[in-house]
């Protein structure tokens, strides 16, 4: 699906789930003509994203339970 789909689905602006993605918390596939393509996987990772930051986790806590 398109960052415009991923941002309806997952209610975080466009430069939240880019800044998520350079960061490293996702990893979306790229088509071939360069744009990304977000899977359910990337789309679950979001919505757990915007939970924990909501209960103020940082992005360092984040990346830890991400990588359990």
């Amino acid at each position: 699906m398109t960052i415009k789909e991923a941002e309806e689905r997952t209610g975080l602006a466009r430069s939240n789930i880019r800044f998520y993605e350079k960061e490293g918390l996702i990893t979306p596939q790229r088509q071939s003509n360069g744009y990304r393509e977000y899977s359910q996987d990337d789309l679950d990772c979001l919505k757990r994203i915007r939970v924990l930051r909501m209960i103020h986790l940082s992005l360092e806590d984040i990346r830890a339970l991400s990588r359990n």
